[in-house]
């Protein structure tokens, strides 16, 4: 295990990750593309000091696995190509929390969850004699109802509960959107330091150091009979793609500490050091306006 590191001719991270063995020269390759932009085709190298264009053994996207240390993001032909990291950034978020929501709401998939779950779907952790002290349910899409309806999301959702369950019309709280966390994982979620591959038999891969209890987890789904109330591998693509974004685009993005900013559901608006900078900024206008549309739905549900 190790750091992956490649950089371009001029020693610009490009991009990077942790390797538990679990991504291979395809998947990193697939990664890479999603956040670089080029002017024309490109290939990964070893990279040699001292040679002609730092230029070692060609790489080539297939199932082997690469070894850590640091790669050289070239022309196909091996001379320097020009390449910028995509300004498209991971989505903001913030983990679900209980006191977010309206208690109709929060109730209803959070009840439904635990129903349908009867482990951590990560970790395998089972639930005893229905005790959830050390669980969380967790959404897969954030309650960003404007990016989950202009993704068409809630056209996909078969899960038969009535509206007022699934979240009204955007259907967002559908249990086909949730899922069971242990509850120390329930942070990192958020933070897309691990995700869930669908396309790779919905291996559990994290991003960085430390998550070596899950590594190469399969996604706990054998026990959801009805394909109805089954998260949708749509949405695990979409986390896993902004967990691409958030660690693998340059030297990843910054940490967002949710216990210190949001613990138990309050916001000290006083704190310049939370939400005095440009990050802070935007959780503070997803949180508001997070905040108002749940009390938009709680207002309509009542009237």
């Amino acid at each position: 295990m190790g750091d992956v590191i490649l950089r371009d001719f001029d020693g610009n991270t490009l991009s990077g990750f942790w390797q538990y063995g679990l991504i291979d020269w395809e998947l990193f390759y697939e990664c890479v593309r999603a956040v670089i932009f080029s002017e024309g085709d490109w290939a990964i190298f070893e990279y040699a000091e001292g040679v002609p264009q730092r230029r070692g053994a060609l790489c080539p996207p297939n199932r082997e696995l690469p070894c850590p240390g640091t790669y050289i993001l070239l022309r196909q032909d091996g001379t320097p190509i020009s390449v910028g990291l995509t300004p498209v950034l991971s989505r903001r978020r913030h983990p679900t929390v209980s006191g977010s929501s309206t208690p109709l709401r929060t109730s209803a998939y959070r009840e439904r969850t635990r129903t349908r779950d009867p482990c951590c779907l990560i970790s395998g952790l089972p639930v005893s004699r229905d005790d959830f002290s050390r669980f969380k349910v967790a959404h897969i899409f954030p309650r960003d109802d404007v990016d989950w309806v202009n993704k068409g999301y809630p056209s996909r959702i078969t899960d038969p509960a009535t509206l007022p369950e699934l979240g009204w019309p955007t259907k967002i709280d559908s249990i086909q959107n949730v899922i069971l966390l242990r509850s120390d994982l329930h942070d990192a979620w958020a933070n897309y330091k691990f995700a869930v591959n669908p396309d790779r038999g919905h291996v559990v891969i994290p991003f960085v150091p430390g998550y070596d209890d899950i590594a190469g987890k399969v996604l706990e789904l054998d026990h959801i009979i009805d394909h109805n109330l089954r998260p949708l591998d749509d949405l695990f693509r979409d986390h896993f793609l902004q967990g691409v974004l958030k660690n693998m685009k340059g030297t990843g993005e910054p940490t967002w500490d949710y216990e210190d900013a949001l613990g138990g559901g309050m916001m000290d608006l006083s704190r310049r050091d939370v939400w005095g900078g440009k990050l802070g900024q935007e959780h503070l206008e997803f949180e508001m306006a997070h905040r108002s549309h749940s009390l938009r739905v709680a207002q309509e549900s009542s009237g």
